[in-house]
């Protein structure tokens, strides 16, 4: 059974939904008198603004504490404290799980536009190429399900070759079953099933034209992650983007998920 259309409860009842799914995975820790909102709802309200697909928290948060939890603490609390709750998020957006097939692929994640890049100092980015264009930052790197979820994502700089991360990411690939890679032909040279080059000598035999349409499921995803905010608003630390992009990727695979589960 999957989850109910979370952006079509109303606010409340929403919270109240994905908050009872998240709290069992919140670490125990001591409890404070003067919070006024539970990790559990904090998270779940920082989820919605992902589904509603609202470009900044600043307008979310201010909408929910004028129209709907006037009890909310402030803005730069709620910024800090999730913050601090990271790696819950990163945890809860992908599970280890086996798997026959993943399509593998990248997406760049600018800190800046390119023109800015040489005054930015958004530490840890780097000058890198996409099939957009140049750019500057990182790059998220992931695999995804053939149905369309992201089972496995790591954030790199974006001058580091798609195949050498990949290389990285397949030390944990026993864990998901060892499954067949799909990629595109900036994958080969390796163990993914890649296209031809129109200029190749030989056809890796193992290649099949169903392959190709099984691959777009991840330009699918990223073209979901995209549109629902991956690259909206202006982040200033690594830390900062991983939240983004762990936000992201956990919006998108709650469509996968059931929060009975």
């Amino acid at each position: 059974m999957g989850r109910p259309d979370l952006t079509v409860l109303p606010l409340r009842e929403a919270v109240t939904n994905l908050s009872h799914w998240i709290a069992p995975h919140i670490p125990a820790k001591l409890l404070h008198r003067h919070e006024k909102i539970s990790d559990a709802d904090l998270l779940a309200v920082a989820i919605l603004q992902k589904l509603h697909k609202v470009p900044y928290f600043s307008r979310w948060w201010r909408f929910l504490k004028i129209n709907h939890f006037p009890q909310f603490p402030s803005e730069p609390q709620a910024r800090i404290r999730l913050a601090r709750l990271t790696p819950v998020v990163e945890q809860l957006a992908t599970e280890v799980q086996c798997l026959d097939f993943v399509a593998v692929d990248s997406e760049p994640l600018p800190v800046c536009t390119f023109k800015r890049a040489p005054r930015c100092k958004f530490r840890g980015a780097r000058y890198g190429f996409s099939t957009s264009g140049p750019v500057y930052g990182f790059k998220l790197h992931a695999w995804s399900a053939l149905h369309g979820r992201i089972v496995r994502y790591v954030i790199r700089p974006a001058n580091e070759h798609d195949f050498s991360v990949l290389w990285e990411m397949n030390r944990e690939w026993p864990s998901y079953g060892a499954p067949k890679q799909i990629g595109d032909k900036g994958y080969q040279s390796g163990s993914c099933l890649t296209p031809p080059k129109t200029n190749a000598r030989q056809v890796d035999p193992r290649w099949k034209p169903e392959y190709g349409a099984a691959r777009k499921c991840i330009e699918s995803a990223f073209s979901v992650l995209v549109g629902a905010g991956l690259r909206w608003g202006q982040v200033k630390t690594l830390l900062s983007l991983r939240l983004k992009v762990a936000l992201n990727v956990l919006a998108h695979n709650l469509k996968f998920s059931d929060l009975k589960g």
